[in-house]
């Protein structure tokens, strides 16, 4: 964020040195003429800090002083930045609070005699926390309603304007025109969920730096996912589409009508996408469990590489009951 500052107090130097000592913000002096207001609104700046001309003065006579902080609230950057300032405030206040408890010979730690020690059983970054939790959801939701509407209309959609019939008179089997129309569908599911996976590593990447702006915490946003787990997301990406492209394949291939295809349709995708949205939220214990249910066990094994927390076992035996559902949909 672009914070503008008003330094009206010369004796603030060490805040304003604070301040600027944090790399994720760029401050800029300006002078008190300026219209604060119409800065920010103009984006000018993302905020202004304000430190009044008595806030050094106040401090060293024991009393408080306030910093005024102007923002746009509908500006992502400027809510980030007054964080930042928060943040800055806080230490600040902390550094003044210990003085002046060593200038009355009194332990600093009186006033926070209770510690806390967060150990985690896994080593999981924040980024790495949300990308989890979204990145197997926005993918099987782009699997498989990329190609529903493809689907009806190559199906009952051909039925219906009776084009079907002319590829039953060609000298090639109906599997061989089924799974023709699979490959077709499929193909417009993988580049909705190769440009979705953009899409991901683009929102993710600025949820990163916004996390890091927000906790200045070292290592903290970092998303680190290893060669052979990319791997697994991708594989196991394609078993989506795949599996949802033959489940819709396989129910609207027996609709009579376009309008009736649709309608199975949108019923799946419904279907499918409750429990998208409950993965999300769900325990381990009972994660565990939903391994061998085609589209979900998938999903799940997504969200244990994103976490490079793979279970060799889990990812074998969800490979191999994914594959067989697809060999019974397909053929």
């Amino acid at each position: 964020p672009a914070l503008g500052l008003l330094q009206l107090d010369p004796a603030a130097g060490d805040f304003t040195a604070m301040l600027m000592g944090i790399k994720e913000i760029q401050v800029t002096g300006i002078s008190a003429g300026q219209n604060i207001t119409k800065l920010v609104a103009d984006n000018v700046f993302d905020l202004v800090l304000v430190i009044p001309a008595n806030f050094s003065q106040l401090i060293l006579a024991g009393g408080k002083g306030s910093l005024i902080v102007t923002f746009d609230s509908t500006n992502t950057r400027s809510t980030t930045g007054v964080s930042i300032v928060e943040f800055v405030r806080s230490r600040y206040a902390d550094m003044i609070v210990e003085e002046r408890l060593k200038d009355l010979n009194v332990d600093p730690s009186i006033i926070e005699p209770v510690g806390l020690k967060v150990t985690s059983v896994r080593e999981v970054t924040s980024t790495q926390a949300f990308a989890g939790m979204m990145v197997p959801y926005f993918i099987g939701i782009v699997a498989v309603l990329a190609g529903a509407s493809f689907t009806t209309d190559t199906t009952a959609g051909e039925k219906e304007r009776k084009t079907l019939e002319a590829f039953l008179t060609m000298p090639v089997t109906r599997v061989r025109i089924v799974f023709g129309k699979f490959l077709g569908v499929l193909a417009l599911s993988i580049i909705s969920v190769i440009f979705d996976l953009l899409g991901v590593v683009i929102g993710v990447s600025f949820y990163s730096s916004l996390f890091a702006e927000v906790t200045m915490a070292p290592g903290a946003a970092q998303l680190s996912i290893t060669p052979s787990n990319m791997l697994v997301i991708a594989v196991f990406a394609l078993i989506v589409s795949m599996t949802g492209d033959a489940i819709l394949m396989a129910v609207c291939i027996f609709a009579k009508s376009f309008k009736e295809a649709q309608q199975y349709s949108s019923l799946l995708t419904t279907a499918f996408t409750m429990p998208m949205i409950a993965i999300m939220f769900l325990p381990p214990s009972i994660l565990g469990n939903l391994i061998a249910v085609p589209i979900y066990g998938p999903i799940i094994i997504m969200r244990d590489a994103i976490y490079n927390v793979t279970s060799l076992d889990r990812l074998i035996f969800c490979l191999a009951t994914s594959l067989a559902y697809l060999a019974i949909l397909i053929f």
